[in-house]
């Protein structure tokens, strides 16, 4: 019975101090509503490694594309990505260079043309110098219109760093 009590009291503060905000917000000059703009400080920037981890990278383990590419450069494939490449269907959201592997981070739609991209993914792009061979690799997926997303990504990252 006290828990009871207990618990109707802090609703009924809640309930209180709800009120009030909403009495004191909409008593603005001339009830008029006024705008307040928000910045927000950035309190804490990622580093690469702690990016990587949030990625997890260690998931990335199917290959959904490989290609023989002639005089491939991780590094001029990073800026082909961040600087040039322009694709409606998703966009790069960061790149993270670790030796001969580019860890990229897209957001994309479901189905693969649609309009919201509101879906996260990891890849990776691993490059093998002893045959000039490019590989995309991405986590297992389930279900069969997220896989076939990822192919077409898969394909997209190839075609735009060749």
């Amino acid at each position: 019975m006290e828990v009871l009590g207990t618990l109707i009291t802090i609703i009924s503060i809640i309930v209180h101090i709800v009120q009030k905000v909403n009495e004191s917000s909409s008593k603005s000059d001339n009830n008029r509503n006024s705008y307040r703009d928000v910045t927000y400080e950035v309190v804490h920037e990622f580093t690469p490694q702690e990016k990587l981890e949030n990625m997890n990278i260690d998931s990335l383990n199917i290959c959904y594309k490989t290609a023989g590419i002639n005089g491939f450069s991780i590094e001029n494939a990073r800026r082909t990505l961040l600087n040039n490449y322009v694709q409606d269907d998703f966009y790069i959201d960061d790149v993270i260079i670790r030796q001969n592997c580019m860890y990229i981070k897209v957001m994309h739609a479901i189905p693969y043309n649609g309009r919201n991209k509101c879906y996260g993914a990891s890849f990776s792009i691993n490059f093998m110098t002893v045959n000039d061979g490019v590989a995309v690799y991405g986590a297992k997926k389930i279900n069969a219109d997220e896989e076939l997303v990822f192919k077409e990504i898969a394909n997209e990252l190839i075609h735009a760093v060749s």
